[in-house]
């Protein structure tokens, strides 16, 4: 929750909304993938944090990093009490997009601010801003 709580911290200086699965996702298990759709496809960016807790909940991460790929949104992954020698071996199913450069440890999370915030300093045409407004979705995007 600490780790959440200081990402929001940090993006909610930038005006940026944060989507977050646990929190947000409608109860409806139909509607997982149609959501993570459309939320990654509103999204500046991608956080994904993995733990053992999170692998063993099932595949909504890789169907999420695999909207992220296809959308071309930039994907931050961060290991929670996990390396990426203990993902490798208690996920073996993880996508090839996952790879080491590609994740972060949580502890060091801070070191991701500097591309977070340029992901969200992208500029937005107007007629999408005024659409996200009444969507509630936030003034530069929103990250998940």
């Amino acid at each position: 929750m600490l780790l959440k709580d200081g990402v929001e911290s940090l993006l909610r200086d930038e005006g940026v909304h944060v989507w977050a699965f646990g929190r947000d996702q409608a109860g409806h298990q139909r509607s997982v993938g149609t959501t993570l759709k459309e939320r990654v496809l509103e999204s500046a960016a991608v956080i994904i944090l993995l733990s053992r807790f999170t692998l063993q909940s099932g595949a909504t991460q890789w169907m999420e990093l695999a909207y992220a790929d296809a959308f071309g949104i930039p994907a931050f992954i961060l290991l929670h009490h996990l390396t990426f020698e203990d993902l490798k071996r208690a996920e073996p199913g993880a996508p090839p997009l996952v790879q080491e450069g590609q994740c972060t440890l949580a502890v060091d999370w801070r070191s991701l601010e500097n591309g977070l915030r340029a992901c969200c300093v992208k500029v937005v045409p107007e007629p999408i801003l005024s659409t996200r407004s009444r969507k509630g979705l936030g003034r530069k995007g929103e990250i998940r």
